[in-house]
C-alpha cells in the first residue's frame, strides 16, 4: 500500500509541479509585455527595471495559479495512469475508488501547507517588494527602501514607515529644510497619523527646534496638520491587501472597526488566505470523478480543457462574488468562502456518481 501511495503521489505531483511552473511562466511573459508599456526613457523604469519586477510578482502568481494547477495536473497525473490501465489494475487489486481519493487528499494536505506558507510570508512581502521598487523607479522625488517610504515635498522631507491606507500611517518623521541656512531646521516625529475630515490628526508627536544655540525638544499627545502628503502620493503607495499577511490585515481590520470605518476589501483578503490553500483539496476532489468516468476515453489535450475550464469558472466566480460581496454589503466570509463550498458540492456529488 505504500509503495502504491508513493507511486501514485509521484505521478500527480509531478504533474501538478509541470502545470504550476508552466502557468506561472506564461502569466509572467504576458505580464512582461504588459508592463512594457511603463517604460519610459523620462524615467530610471527601463526594460531591466521591468523584468525584475515581473520577478518579483512570481510568488504571487504561484500562489494564484495553485489551485488551477492543482486542477489540471492532478487530471493529468491520474489521467495517465487511467491511461494506462494502472488506475485499473489498482481497483483489480482490491483498491477502492474512495482509497485512491483519499491517498491524493494526503498529497493534497501536504500541498495546502505549502500554499499557505506561500500566501502568508512570501507572496505578500515580493509583492509589496515588487510596487515599491517599480515606485522607486518612476517617482523622482520618491525612495522606498527597508526604513519606508521617503518623499520630498517642497522644503520637508518625509519618512513614513508603513502608509497602511490613504487614512492611515504609522511612524512618521518630518524633516523641515530651511532654504537660505541649507540646513535642518526642525525634525517632527510621530507614532501615527490618521485623516478625518478636518485633516491630519498626528499621534504621540516628539518635535525638535534646531538653532543655532542649541535644540528645543517638545513632546505633544495629538497635534493637527490641514496638509501632511500629496494626494497622488497617497493614492499609489497605499498598502494594498494582497501585501498584507493574515496578521497584519487582522490588525488593520480591527483598526477600522474601533474607527468605525469599512474595512470590507481587507477582509475579504483576510479569509481568501484560508480558502485559497483549503481550494487545494476541492480541485483533489473535482478531479477524481472526471478521471474515472472518462478512465482511458479521454486524452491528455481533453483533461487539459476540461481543468481550464473548470478552473477558469472557479476563478471568475471567486472574483465576482468577492466583488458583489464589497458593493452590496455581503459578508467577507460568506462571499470568500462560497465559491469553495459550491465546488466542494459539486466534486463530492459527482464522486458519488462514480462507481
Amino acid at each position: 500500500m505504500n509503495i502504491l501511495e508513493r507511486y501514485l503521489w509521484k505521478s500527480v505531483l509531478t504533474s501538478i509541479l509541470l502545470t504550476w511552473l508552466s502557468l506561472t511562466m506564461l502569466d509572467s511573459f504576458f505580464a512582461f509585455l504588459s508592463e512594457l508599456g511603463d517604460v519610459s526613457a523620462e524615467t530610471r523604469y527601463g526594460n531591466l527595471q521591468a523584468f525584475i519586477y515581473i520577478l518579483w510578482g512570481v510568488p504571487k502568481r504561484l500562489y494564484d495559479y495553485f489551485p488551477t494547477a492543482t486542477l489540471i495536473g492532478s487530471l493529468l497525473g491520474l489521467g495517465n495512469l487511467a491511461a494506462n490501465s494502472e488506475l485499473t489494475a489498482m481497483r483489480a487489486a482490491g483498491i477502492s475508488i474512495r482509497q485512491i481519493v483519499l491517498m491524493t487528499m494526503k498529497l493534497g494536505l501536504a500541498l495546502v501547507i505549502v500554499v499557505f506558507v506561500l500566501g502568508e510570508w512570501v507572496a505578500p512581502r515580493a509583492e509589496s517588494v515588487a510596487n515599491s521598487f517599480k515606485l522607486q523607479m518612476q517617482q523622482k522625488q520618491m525612495a522606498v527602501g527597508n526604513q519606508g517610504l521617503w518623499l520630498k515635498d517642497g522644503n520637508r522631507i518625509l519618512n513614513i514607515s508603513k502608509l497602511w491606507s490613504e487614512k492611515k500611517l504609522e511612524g512618521i518623521a518630518i524633516y523641515q529644510i530651511d532654504p537660505q541656512a541649507g540646513r535642518i531646521d526642525s525634525i517632527t516625529r510621530a507614532a501615527s497619523a490618521e485623516r478625518d475630515a478636518q485633516g491630519w490628526l498626528l499621534r504621540d508627536i516628539q518635535q525638535q527646534i534646531i538653532r543655532a544655540d542649541g535644540i528645543t525638544q517638545t513632546s505633544h499627545q495629538e497635534l493637527r496638520q490641514e496638509k501632511l502628503l500629496p494626494e497622488q502620493v497617497l493614492t499609489i503607495a497605499a498598502v494594498k491587501p494582497n501585501q498584507l499577511a493574515a496578521k497584519e490585515l487582522a490588525d488593520f481590520i480591527q483598526h477600522q472597526r474601533d474607527n468605525e470605518l469599512n474595512s470590507s476589501r481587507f477582509e475579504q483578503a483576510f479569509w481568501q488566505h484560508f480558502t485559497i490553500p483549503l481550494s487545494t483539496l476541492v480541485m483533489l476532489i473535482i478531479a477524481a470523478p472526471f478521471v474515472f468516468s472518462f478512465q482511458r476515453n479521454a486524452g491528455a489535450g481533453q483533461r487539459i480543457f476540461i481543468g481550464i475550464l473548470i478552473g477558469i469558472s472557479f476563478f471568475l466566480l471567486n472574483r465576482i462574488l468577492g466583488n458583489i460581496g464589497i458593493v452590496y454589503g455581503i459578508p467577507p466570509l460568506l462571499s470568500a468562502t462560497l465559491p469553495l463550498l459550491v465546488f466542494l458540492a459539486g466534486g463530492l456529488w459527482m464522486l458519488r456518481r462514480v462507481r
